[in-house]
Order: C-alpha cells, then structure tokens, then sequence
C-alpha cells in the first residue's frame, strides 16, 4: 500500500456562499440533474458531520454498471466553507484504493467568485502509487462537478441567491 496526495486550485465565477449550497449542500439533488450522463441518482442518509451520499453512476460513466459511491462527510464547516468526506464503498474503493478522502475549501476572491481549494489523500491497494494517467479522471471529475454547479448557478442567479 502507497500513500499519496493530490491538490487542485480552480477559480469559480460565483460566490462561496452559492457554490456552498449547491455543491456541498444538495449534491445529491443537483449532480444528477446537471451530470445525467455521469451520476444516474443520488441521495443522501442523514444531515450533517456523519451524514452520507451516495451517488449511482450512469451507464454512460464507464463505471461497472449499477456501480455507486458512498461518501461519509467528516467536516462541514459553513463558516469557512470547509467541506471533508472518506469514500467508505463503491467507486475506486475496492478496486485501486484502499480509501480516499476528499477536501474542499471555497476561498472567496470577490462578491461573485472563489477559489476551490481541493485536495485529495489516498492509500492504494497495491504496492505503487497512482500514475498521472490514473489521477487525471479523479481530479478533473471533482473540477468537473464544480465547474457544472458554476454553470448552473451563472444561468439560474436567484438559486441560492
């Protein structure tokens, strides 16, 4: 087993306090909506630290079909728009890691735009550490998703207004 780390920066054009709700809040309402073709359903068991979503990818994903990933959020923090969760099953768990915990922080940067910082720890199964080529679909998926909640709220500016 190999640890390792990733970390993004992405500058958003809507603020922390809207990409909060949308993408830390309800994504289990929204990334099926703005992603059908990646996420099938989703939802959500339980509110707050300790809560879990769990999200069903598409067939189109390339994900095994009737393949999902539950995320137990660890840290939910509004104030400094701090958000942590450890995928406990499903998605690349079982299959090339042995965890992965994800961090997002929303560092405002103007009245209508921020900063996500994201950072990902990881263990594989495997005695080597992941390879560029297999870090690439994990980082921009997590781009990916916040980039389509970005686009959302730009077309929609009275959701979570």
């Amino acid at each position: 087993m190999v640890s390792g780390s990733c970390t993004d920066e992405v500058t958003l054009n809507v603020s922390a306090a809207r990409l909060w709700k949308g993408a830390v809040c309800e994504p289990h309402i929204l990334y099926p909506k703005l992603l059908p073709n990646f996420f099938s359903k989703a939802e959500r068991i339980g509110e707050g630290v300790g809560a879990v979503n769990v999200f069903y990818f598409a067939p189109a994903s390339n994900m095994p079909l009737g393949s999902f990933n539950k995320n137990k959020i660890v840290v939910l923090d509004e104030a400094t728009y701090t958000f942590k969760n450890t995928a406990t099953e499903g998605g690349l768990v079982g299959v090339l890691l042995k965890s992965l915990d994800y961090e997002s922080v929303f560092v405002p940067s103007g009245a209508d735009s921020c900063i996500a910082k994201i950072k990902m720890e990881y263990e594989t199964l495997g005695d080597k550490d992941l390879s560029e080529e297999e870090l690439k679909p994990i980082r921009d998926g997590s781009i990916g998703v916040l980039k389509a909640v970005e686009g959302y709220l730009l077309a929609n500016p009275d959701v979570y207004a």
